[in-house]
């Protein structure tokens, strides 16, 4: 099918993609089962439409694990970029003070940024870091890599992170923000990041662009025996 071409490379980013018309008669179905598949693969990210012009296929999604996005970017060969929308300090929830491990009456410091890859706008990042243990953190350049600012200017090397991902949509400010409609799908990474000790060093939320990006995730499939599952 016309998502399988995609996929294998037969249909480079920007091709035209058939019309309906040709589409169910290639494939034997009804022009609306036609339209049905190019909506479908519309909303996926796999193709976009261009008033007056028609149907092209989009570019290649970008695959990310989890991990520094800097670093990522690099290793595929994109300029990185980093905007900066909002850093503050503030007093946490009562949650977010456990899991970071501060103190009573202590702050954390909120940082909010935009990453994008080649200058295309891909995640809106919310970090929730401890305050009492990097007070000076936000007087730093904050445009590029966290983890390297923590482990240059604090001596705190995170070496693992666990990581919820769920399917939503984006809200308008989301949306916006990621230069896409409000209610696209979006892809939402909740990290918890541990320091060397096996301290948490970081909380965050990131909201990545659902026509844009994938995740590779690596994972044990179980014991080894007649009682492991399939």
């Amino acid at each position: 099918m016309l998502r399988d071409q995609i996929e294998a490379g037969n249909l480079g980013a920007h091709a035209a993609v058939p019309s309906e018309r040709a589409l169910s008669e290639r494939y034997g179905v009804s022009r609306m089962t036609a339209r049905h598949a190019v909506e479908t693969l519309t909303r996926g990210g796999y193709v976009y439409r261009s008033p007056r012009r028609g149907t092209f296929v989009a570019e290649p999604r970008l695959r990310f694990s989890v991990g520094s996005f800097t670093r990522m970017m690099a290793a595929a060969d994109r300029d990185p970029g980093t905007a900066v929308l909002s850093a503050v300090t503030l007093e946490p929830d009562r949650s977010v003070a456990g899991l970071l491990g501060v103190p009573e009456g202590g702050r954390v410091h909120l940082l909010r940024r935009l990453r994008s890859a080649g200058g295309e706008p891909i995640a809106i990042e919310n970090i929730h870091v401890s305050a009492e243990r990097f007070p000076d953190l936000l007087e730093y350049d904050l445009t590029g890599s966290l983890w390297e600012i923590l482990q240059d200017r604090y001596d705190v090397h995170p070496t693992k992170a666990d990581a919820r991902v769920v399917a939503v949509t984006l809200d308008r400010f989301e949306a916006e923000t990621l230069g896409v409609s409000p209610g696209s799908p979006a892809i939402v990474l909740t990290r918890t990041v541990f320091g060397a000790e096996g301290e948490i060093v970081e909380l965050a939320r990131d909201v990545y662009r659902g026509d844009r990006t994938e995740f590779n995730v690596t994972a044990p499939v179980g014991g080894v025996g007649p009682d492991a599952s399939e």
